[in-house]
């Protein structure tokens, strides 16, 4: 679920686990945005993968909407292993 706090923001708790799948995800947009010469359309998923990999759980609803389209998008073709807990965070995205 995602809670709103103060200002718009929303707080993402993710497991170690779902934020390493978090993390891939948005790796893999960013791989992507990069081989097409988008770099610079990848900037919603730097954010958001700086905030992942610096522990934070405050997301304001553009990183939420970012971290949402790059899970759908990565546990198409995800590996097994992060099909469990890249669900889990696509839920903890999911608005209540």
């Amino acid at each position: 679920m995602v809670k709103p706090i103060e200002g718009g923001w929303r707080t993402l708790a993710f497991s170690r686990e779902e934020a390493w799948v978090v993390h891939a995800a948005l790796l893999d947009r960013v791989r992507q945005a990069v081989e097409a010469g988008d770099s610079e359309e990848c900037y919603p998923e730097l954010d958001a993968m700086t905030a992942i990999e610096a522990g934070r759980e405050r997301f304001d609803p553009s990183e939420v909407s970012v971290i949402r389209d790059a899970l759908k998008a990565y546990l198409v073709t995800a590996p097994p292993r992060d099909l469990a807990p890249g669900h889990g965070a696509l839920r903890r995205t999911e608005h209540s």
